[in-house]
């Protein structure tokens, strides 16, 4: 950040480095988020929260920290959220945002506890992360064609100590002084994208790829398949080796994406024998696509529910809308809806405390493994086809 940055930025900062006490751990904040958002398309915008421990700290055993990031990120307040103004000046305005609901609780003592994810142990030189939602307010302060900036002003951690989860287990953390401090700094600049398109005109598209048959289902990998009868069910049917009774656990982006044109979910339309594959319309896979920033994200964590385990002959049952559909139709047409088969982009043996330590960066799906650790592809066959007549 240049001196004049700072010099914008430094009415806003709450706590800086010089503010670091002696006696406690030297953690520092970052946080990672996406440059643009359309408001109009998405529901949710992910905010990945780093917390680093300097590898120079003079301290060089182990700490503890309990830090939650919706109330101690956005509630002490730690992040503004900044408005420029414009096309009148540069100038920075902080945003009124009501932050009651997000409050910071009193810090009272809390019981250690390695499955809460607000506790985390760190080493010199050690990073953790809480990967969260943008609270739904901001969304309220959001106005189309606006720029702003995500700014952290500095906090302060109240409930620390120094050892190792284990050594604490079962005990109470509570208040130490001094006090942990992470300074202000880190910003992300977003941009509320304001957008009026005629991309719904897609144009002349090449036929629908067919469906994906059980044929297509790759020797060493688990079977699956998945049926449609009221809710929609996944099930792990064996294992390559059918007195095998390892576990699987998947990605299942596949599941819960948009209807597509290639695998996945697929409406049609027209009855008898004369179906024809209905296109979604370009608006939203415009807006779905268009960003391109994976986060890091704990499998074994499972914290915004991106994975499921099975075991084999259990299964996963699901719902899905469907509530886009042709221009122009009318009560008493048919359609038809199920699942055209799919390859998943992420799957592995093993249940959710097998993956307490593996990271994959996701956006929509896993990018990075990029080839699934080199195991065979997932294939989940066409489902059977259910047919409906739209009522109203």
């Amino acid at each position: 950040m240049t001196t004049a940055q700072m010099d914008q930025y430094s009415p806003f900062t709450r706590f800086s480095a010089v503010d670091r006490p002696s006696g406690s751990p030297r953690l520092t904040l970052t946080f990672k988020a996406k440059p643009d958002l359309d408001i109009n398309v998405q529901a949710w915008y992910p905010i990945t929260f780093i917390i680093t421990r300097d590898a120079d700290d003079i301290q060089r055993q182990p700490c503890i920290v309990h830090w939650d990031p919706i109330e101690d990120g956005f509630g002490q307040p730690g992040i503004m959220l900044l408005r420029y103004n414009y096309p009148f000046t540069n100038d920075l305005q902080p945003v009124q945002v009501d932050l009651e609901q997000l409050r910071a609780k009193p810090f009272h003592p809390r019981k250690i506890s390695t499955s809460n994810s607000c506790f985390k142990e760190l080493n010199p030189g050690a990073s953790v992360f809480w990967e969260v939602a943008l609270p739904s307010i901001y969304f309220d302060s959001f106005l189309p064609g606006q720029f702003y900036e995500i700014f952290w002003v500095g906090g302060q951690i109240h409930l620390w100590d120094w050892g190792t989860l284990a050594e604490h287990s079962n005990r109470k953390l509570g208040p130490k002084s001094p006090v942990v401090v992470l300074p202000g700094g880190p910003r992300q600049s977003l941009d509320i994208i304001d957008v009026e398109s005629d991309i719904d005109d897609l144009g002349p598209l090449p036929p629908s790829p067919g469906s994906i048959l059980a044929p297509a289902r790759m020797s060493g990998a688990p079977v699956f398949s998945l049926s449609i009868a009221g809710p929609i069910t996944l099930s792990y049917d064996a294992a390559p080796n059918a007195l095998d009774r390892k576990p699987v656990i998947i990605h299942t982006f596949m599941f819960k994406d948009l209807d597509r044109r290639q695998d996945g979910f697929r409406l049609y339309f027209g009855g008898k024998d004369q179906w024809s594959p209905y296109e979604l319309g370009g608006l939203f896979t415009h807006h779905d696509y268009r960003f391109s920033t994976s986060v890091p994200v704990n499998v074994g964590r499972n914290d915004q529910n991106d994975f499921v385990a099975l075991m084999p002959s259990e299964s996963w049952s699901f719902t899905r809308e469907v509530s886009d559909f042709p221009k122009n139709v009318a009560p008493g047409e048919k359609f038809r809806y199920g699942f055209k088969g799919a390859t998943l982009d992420w799957w592995d043996w093993g249940h959710y405390q097998d993956h307490e330590d593996t990271l994959v960066w996701i956006d929509a799906k896993v990018r990075n493994p990029t080839d699934n650790g080199g195991r065979p592809k997932l294939v989940v066959p066409a489902s059977n086809w259910i047919e409906f007549t739209l009522v109203e």
